[in-house]
C-alpha cells in the first residue's frame, strides 16, 4: 500500500538554486520517513489479524503504538487527514480506541518501551 518517492537526480537537480535543493532533499527524507513509518503499521496490522488469541493482546498493543506513532509522524509533517488514512489502511476500531500516549504504569508499557524496530 505504501511507496517510496525516488530520491533526487542529483544531476538535473544541480540547475537548481541551493535552497530548493536542499528543500527538495529535506522533502524525500519526509517521504522516505512517512513510507517507514506506514509499513510498520501496515505490519503490526498484518500480525494483529493473524495472531492466534494467546498473542493478540501483544499483537493489539503493538499495532496501537504503530498506529500512534504513524498518526503523529503525519500531523508533524502537516498531514492531517487522518480519517482517510483510516480507511485507507483499513485500521480497525479496537485499534482506535486504545492509541495514545502509555502511563509507565500501564501493563503493557514495558513491552512497548522495549520493542524493536
Amino acid at each position: 500500500m505504501s511507496t517510496i518517492l525516488p530520491r533526487i537526480e542529483w544531476a538535473t537537480a544541480m540547475a537548481r538554486h541551493r535552497d530548493n535543493l536542499l528543500e527538495d532533499e529535506f522533502q524525500a527524507e519526509r517521504a522516505s520517513a512517512l513510507g517507514h513509518g506506514a509499513r510498520r503499521m501496515e505490519a503490526a496490522l498484518q500480525s494483529l489479524d493473524q495472531a492466534d488469541p494467546a498473542a493478540r493482546p501483544l499483537a493489539l498493543a503493538e499495532a496501537r503504538r504503530r498506529a500512534w506513532e504513524f498518526m503523529v509522524q503525519r500531523e508533524a509533517a502537516g498531514l492531517r487527514d487522518w480519517p482517510a488514512v483510516i480507511r485507507l489502511y483499513r485500521i480497525p476500531n479496537e485499534v482506535l480506541r486504545g492509541m495514545g500516549a502509555m502511563r509507565p504504569d500501564q501493563p503493557d508499557h514495558k513491552a512497548h518501551r522495549d520493542s524493536t524496530d
